[in-house]
């Protein structure tokens, strides 16, 4: 069914960026699983640094966030240089929803990413921005190379079901998500594939693709780095 479309022009997207807090709740776990616990944390906070920095590089018009997984993580050190709320209970589908929800109502239009592509530039959440601005009533989907999805932004109310419908982590979230979203006759707008990481081997590519990048923020550098030493081809 289609949904009601919000007549009022985009000026302003809040920007959640979801996370979790290491010392509360257990982070990359499948990396862990193969480099160690030390070591998948240690990559962790890196990808929190790049994201960061990358909130802070952009333009007045996109407000960032960050969108904590623990209530009790809120008074952390390393979230205090954004403003910051809690993401509120549930499984991941009904938090997209809250956080979603609550950016929308402050700030008219509401745009949603993890800390899972440390490689993300400003230009990139630039150009979703310019696309909501050209057309306020659609919908601005960051595509992920494992099927699902890096960025999601959008300035019209979405039903709580639209989201919760979705199986994450799966290969098919993406396409599942779409389904839910030309129900309700939305028009999408894609931005370039990207990758995030999960396991091991998705750290070379990532490597790859920083060294490959003329321009990195100084975290993105230090994160490559890391990189250099750590991520190995098979």
């Amino acid at each position: 069914m289609p949904i009601a479309r919000d007549p009022r022009p985009v000026e302003q997207i809040g920007l959640g960026i979801f996370a979790k807090t290491a010392a509360l709740s257990p982070v990359k776990t499948r990396l862990a699983a193969s480099l160690g616990k030390a070591e998948a944390e240690q990559f962790y906070q890196l990808s929190v640094l790049a994201i960061e920095q990358l909130a802070l590089a952009l333009p007045k018009a996109i407000r960032p966030h960050w969108a904590i997984a623990e209530a009790d993580g809120l008074d952390q050190p390393q979230w205090q240089k954004l403003p910051r709320f809690w993401t509120g209970d549930g499984d991941l589908g009904a938090r997209l929803h809250q956080v979603y929800t609550k950016l929308r109502q402050s700030h008219g239009a509401a745009m949603l990413m993890g800390t899972d592509s440390p490689q993300l530039t400003p230009s990139l959440l630039e150009e979703a921005q310019k696309h909501l601005v050209q057309d306020p009533n659609a919908i601005v989907l960051g595509p992920c190379s494992d099927g699902g999805f890096y960025l999601f932004a959008g300035g019209v109310d979405i039903p709580q079901s639209c989201w919760t419908s979705v199986t994450y982590s799966e290969s098919t979230t993406r396409q599942q998500l779409v389904g839910q979203l030309r129900q309700l006759d939305l028009e999408i707008h894609y931005l370039p594939e990207q990758q995030d990481v999960d396991v091991a081997a998705d750290l070379v590519e990532l490597r790859e693709s920083l060294a490959a990048e003329a321009s990195l923020l100084s975290a993105q550098k230090q994160l490559l780095d890391w990189l250099s030493r750590t991520a190995t081809a098979p």
